[in-house]
């Protein structure tokens, strides 16, 4: 599901056995979602572009890959391999251009159990968007940037110290979210079984993690009034002048704002946010992260946006 043409109802997005992907509009309310026939992903130069064409058993992901604040694709495929579409258009209108392989190594990834389902989102808490995909499940670390993400290698994840690895020919796709709103990301996968497992805090706890508390000087970040609506005040002391970077991200890990990022004086800071997303546009109700990292170390405190 995905809020595709910004208007502020849920799509749906769809990939293929055959390879394609297929974007379904919702052309009734969010509360009771419709679609219409749906219309196929394309890619290339205007005016002679083609369906995105995977190979087999297309995985779409949508996310900001290069911190632009426009909607990409990441895809997986049975080839193992994970492609990137970058939107050159709008927030409104996607426009799908060429295809880039994500590399690991300098050369493109392929995951190790092939039949590639990626989970994209900062799952080791260093502010650079990481991917989870399928199979035993694997994790692989940015090694590069948030914007420009490359990867050196992969481990594989485990539950009570035992790699989680499903029986037979899983076909699994991971899916992450805090499920038991408990602060800690959870892991749902489903499988060829027809089954859906979930592990609940599995270890590698993104911005929805705990908080690693102040460095010493400064104040504990703080949001008042929280819950809010439609919008707050963040609030910190710095002992020093120091680069700020406050962060928001979503239940799933994905960054949607960036109320701050930049340098600041010493001393106490005040600074309200209005609750608009990267984009622009306002936030939806719902529970949210904000993430302060300084030289000193980094904090996440958990929020709450009343509709």
């Amino acid at each position: 599901m995905v809020d595709w043409d910004a208007d502020e109802r849920k799509d749906l997005i769809v990939g293929h056995t055959d390879g394609t992907i297929k974007i379904y509009l919702n052309v009734n309310t969010d509360e009771n979602p419709q679609f219409d026939g749906g219309t196929f992903l394309q890619v290339g130069s205007p005016g002679s572009k083609i369906n995105i064409d995977v190979g087999s058993r297309a995985t779409p992901k949508v996310i900001d890959w290069n911190d632009d604040g426009k909607r990409d694709l990441v895809v997986g495929a049975l080839d193992g391999q994970i492609r990137v579409y970058i939107n050159e258009g709008t927030g409104t209108a996607p426009d799908y251009r060429t295809t880039q392989f994500v590399q690991e190594g300098g050369s493109a990834m392929v995951v190790p159990s092939a039949r590639s389902s990626p989970e994209v989102l900062d799952l080791d808490e260093d502010g650079r968007k990481d991917i989870l995909t399928n199979g035993q499940l694997v994790f692989y670390s940015n090694a590069g940037t948030d914007a420009a993400p490359t990867f050196s290698g992969y481990e594989y994840v485990e539950a009570d110290g035992v790699p989680i690895d499903l029986p037979g020919t899983p076909r699994s796709r991971p899916y992450v979210c805090d499920w038991t709103e408990d602060g800690f990301l959870d892991v749902l996968v489903g499988a060829g079984d027809g089954l859906v497992r979930l592990y609940s805090g599995f270890g590698l706890n993104a911005v929805a993690g705990e908080s690693h508390g102040p460095a010493a000087g400064r104040s504990r970040l703080a949001a008042c009034p929280n819950p809010f609506s439609p919008g707050t005040t963040f609030s910190f002391v710095l002992n020093r002048p120091d680069h700020v970077r406050l962060s928001i991200y979503d239940v799933r890990g994905q960054r949607v704002a960036l109320p701050v990022d930049g340098t600041l004086s010493d001393g106490e800071h005040r600074l309200p946010w209005s609750a608009l997303g990267t984009d622009g546009e306002p936030l939806s109700p719902g529970v949210y992260f904000a993430r302060m990292e300084t030289s000193g170390g980094a904090e996440t405190m958990k929020l709450l946006l009343l509709r």
